[in-house]
């Protein structure tokens, strides 16, 4: 079975940005960090339309990563310089960028092991921006299908992991209400949230697994923006 977001019902209703509230976080964090001039690592990147976007904003050079080639061959036709490789072994150089990008893909990675790439590629006080589900019960299930959701952690947690990889978190936003936006369109596309997941992974047992999975640990979405250094850990709490 697919991961979530390469199944055909995902990208039915998200084609380009594969992710809950589409560019919306994205712009976001363009509010909060001046990106003009930067030079931008996207790790997970998909179609690049991030990168795309910083680049309309005055990003200067960019650089997308993912897993997926055929995700990467839409990258490639907006001219966005790409590799094919997991964001555990970012094959950078070090102290090569000073934002990097991580959208609802850290989630599917080692975590502790891809901040430590983040921080190995990030110069002194770069920005690393990360968004992501968490779980808003603090609990955790069992999914029956891969996806962000399934390694969901509380934001106490996220925290911890990403200050103890030796960054200063300065926001951590709650973005939950453009996941539930996302869902309510899943519903309009498939009836309802056991239609969507039935699509999703072929049967109704499944599909109850992946709602009751969902009632157990309340996804939420977050934005996370830190920087590059172990002296201030002060935070920017929700």
């Amino acid at each position: 079975m697919k991961a979530l977001y390469l199944s055909s019902p995902v990208r039915e209703v998200l084609p380009a940005a594969i992710r809950p509230g589409g560019l919306k976080l994205t712009r976001r964090l363009m509010e909060l960090v001046d990106v003009t001039g930067r030079t931008v690592v996207d790790a997970g990147c998909g179609t690049a339309v991030s990168l795309s976007l910083l680049r309309e904003g005055g990003a200067g050079k960019l650089c997308g990563i993912d897993l997926q080639m055929d995700l990467l061959r839409e990258a490639h036709k907006r001219g966005i310089a790409t590799a094919c490789a997991p964001m555990e072994h970012l094959p950078l150089a070090d102290n090569c960028c000073d934002l990097l990008l991580c959208e609802c893909a850290w989630n599917l990675s080692n975590r502790q092991a891809s901040l430590a790439e983040f921080r190995r590629v990030l110069t002194p006080e770069g920005w690393l921006v990360i968004s992501d589900i968490f779980s808003r019960s603090g609990k955790t299930a069992q999914w029956p299908v891969s996806c962000c959701f399934a390694s969901a952690a509380p934001l106490a947690v996220t925290r911890e992991l990403v200050t103890g990889a030796g960054f200063s978190i300065e926001a951590l936003e709650d973005h939950t209400l453009l996941l539930k936006q996302t869902a309510a369109e899943f519903v309009f596309q498939y009836g309802s949230l056991e239609g969507f997941w039935e699509r999703v992974t072929g049967n109704c047992e499944s599909a109850r697994a992946a709602c009751s999975a969902g009632h157990a640990t309340l996804p939420g979405l977050f934005l996370l923006l830190a920087k590059n250094s172990s002296i201030n850990f002060s935070e920017a709490t929700l």
